[in-house]
């Protein structure tokens, strides 16, 4: 059966990293036998935070649905503002969220008003799966495109900024290892610089000695 996290899976781990001391410190301990299934009796402690979402994701996809209300709940909660905005909204439309059947394409242009650019298309798409607002079909394929494109733009200045750090480090680089030779150099010209000048020194003396011995004779 195909469910809201099969929808979500491109972003099942990213949704779910958002909870992950939940589910380490809530889920995971009231729920032993979840533990013991995925990792046996290793300490929680012992846990990484790629292992527990690998086994939530897998969980999830597997239809678990205490687990799948748990961190829609815990979800929610931990985006508050965006709950806001939706329940703000859809009180005009039925106090009884329940009631809703489909929202109308009107309805769902004053929900969406101001939303992707307050809270992000993706944070925007996953609250509405999530938590089941009842937009028509070619509106959710709307806001999962949206929701791609973001995460596209999002990757697109990792790298640039990525790319920037590195070649501000080469820089960095270069500078020191500039500033290194020029120091190796000034240091090795000073000493040929002090040789030289005690050799001109020592050869000036040499030269009054022999016009001191021209001039006694």
């Amino acid at each position: 059966m195909t469910t809201k996290f099969h929808t979500l899976q491109p972003w099942l781990e990213e949704i779910l990293s958002t909870i992950k001391k939940d589910i380490k410190t809530d889920y995971l301990p009231a729920f032993p036998a979840l533990h013991r299934a995925h990792f046996g009796n290793r300490p929680l402690n012992r846990l990484s935070t790629e292992e527990l979402l690998t086994a939530f994701s897998k969980e999830l996809l597997q239809g678990n649905e205490d687990l799948a209300e748990w961190v829609v709940n815990r979800w929610v909660f931990k985006h508050g503002e965006v709950y806001s905005h939706f329940a703000e909204r859809l009180l005009h439309v039925n106090p009884n969220f329940e009631a809703i059947q489909e929202l109308t394409p009107e309805q769902t242009e004053k929900i969406l008003h101001g939303a992707l650019e307050t809270f992000g298309a993706k944070q925007v798409y996953f609250f509405s799966l999530l938590n089941g607002v009842v937009f028509p079909p070619a509106v959710f394929e709307r806001l999962r495109k949206a929701a791609e494109m973001e995460e596209t733009q999002h990757k697109a200045k990792q790298a640039s900024e990525a790319e920037q750090q590195q070649a501000a480090r080469t820089a960095e680089q270069h500078q020191r290892e500039v500033a290194r030779l020029t120091e190796k150099y000034e240091q090795k010209l000073a000493g040929v610089l002090k040789k030289y000048t005690t050799d001109v020194e020592a050869l000036k003396k040499q030269v009054r000695a022999l016009q001191q011995q021209l001039n006694d004779r």
